[in-house]
């Protein structure tokens, strides 16, 4: 139970507290209804009294709240809780993440189309709106109930996407932005090369490399990108070195392995440009080739999938260890590669680690 049980019961703004639902590394998550419609919701509370993480968790309900789509987790209010920003979000009871989902095993068929169809409509919601996530990953994907197709088709949920936490405008003023140069937030298996050099100077490109890493696990049911240690991981994702997804998965269809190459190009030049390009490519509507050693393969089936250097030549033999998809906010320096007795530098100061497990999604949801 947390430190602070005397928020049961309590009123915030229309959110009468009903009960405690679950506790994470930066937040907690309480029961709430309001009073005046009766509608249910769960109350985000940060832990931490640190300035800056409270501005984040204001801004974090700002933008939650502005991205109105089926596959965004709905924000329904903002209040105050004790001096700290609350968040009212969409309740979803009896969901789990698309990171339990694979837990189980890789998606296919009529299950991967929908879940993969979710997650780039709910992204390309959010582009649409403005903002840019920096934290995708299956963690911060709430799988809800969802009513079966007429046909019983479907694994009977609606994926959405959740946790912005680390969510910023696109393009806002210098004065605005909460990330400081030099700032590497994210998650090191999921997070684009150019994040973990500097993620207050990203753009919308950045999603789609964790699209890509997205679309790779949900495929094959593990993760691009690994190592024994989250150095490990960052040096492979600063050189795209990851296992060929049809080394991974003899005999996917050449469209899974094309979207992953289109969007895991080191250069955001060279990579995916946009959400509609991504699920054209993966439509067969549109071919991709990139020059410079990205994904070299167009959307048609049956051609030949060259290496590309820095990649490995076969699966990995071990799963990334938790740390490499937790998420981390923390001054540092650009992953490189160790000198004699050195290793990857990730970053000095502050890491702090959310729990991407379904009791925390509970939290976030």
């Amino acid at each position: 139970m947390p430190a602070e049980p005397w928020i049961v019961d309590e009123t915030f703004g229309p959110w009468r507290v009903e009960g405690f639902l679950a506790e994470g590394g930066m937040a907690r998550l309480w029961r709430v209804r309001n009073t005046i419609s009766g509608e249910l919701g769960a109350l985000k509370v940060s832990r931490s009294r640190d300035p800056d993480l409270l501005a984040r968790a204001a801004r974090e309900g700002r933008i939650q709240s502005a991205i109105r789509h089926p596959n965004v987790l709905g924000a329904m209010d903002v209040v105050e809780v004790e001096g700290t920003p609350g968040i009212v979000l969409q309740l979803v009871e009896g969901g789990l993440t698309l990171e339990a989902e694979l837990r189980r095993s890789p998606l296919a068929g009529a299950t991967l189309e929908r879940a993969v169809n979710g997650v780039l409509d709910g992204v390309e919601a959010a582009h649409k709106a403005g903002f840019i996530h920096r934290d995708l990953k299956p963690a911060n994907v709430l799988l809800a109930p969802a009513v079966l197709g007429p046909a019983g088709e479907g694994e009977g949920w609606t994926p959405k996407i959740a946790d912005f936490g680390l969510a910023r405008p696109e393009f806002e003023p210098p004065e605005a932005k909460l990330t400081r140069a030099g700032y590497i937030l994210g998650s090191a298996a999921y997070m684009a090369p150019e994040q973990a050099r500097d993620a207050g100077s990203v753009d919308a490109r950045a999603d789609l490399w964790s699209l890509g890493c997205l679309i790779y696990e949900m495929v094959s049911g593990r993760m691009a990108f690994d190592g024994a240690t989250v150095d490990e991981v960052l040096l492979n994702v600063t050189k795209a070195r990851y296992a060929p997804l049809d080394a991974v998965v003899p005999g996917v269809e050449a469209r899974w392995q094309v979207a992953v190459e289109a969007c895991l190009h080191v250069n955001p030049e060279m990579r995916v440009p946009d959400v509609a390009t991504l699920r054209a490519i993966i439509r067969g509507e549109q071919r991709w080739v990139s020059e410079g050693g990205g994904a070299r393969r167009g959307s048609i089936p049956g051609v030949a999938s060259p290496m590309r250097a820095g990649r490995s030549s076969g699966p990995r033999s071990t799963p990334s260890p938790a740390p490499a998809s937790e998420t981390f906010v923390g001054e540092g320096k650009p992953a490189k590669a160790p000198g004699p007795g050195g290793k990857v530098m990730v970053g000095v100061g502050c890491l702090l680690a959310v729990v991407g497990t379904l009791i925390w999604w509970l939290a976030r949801a």
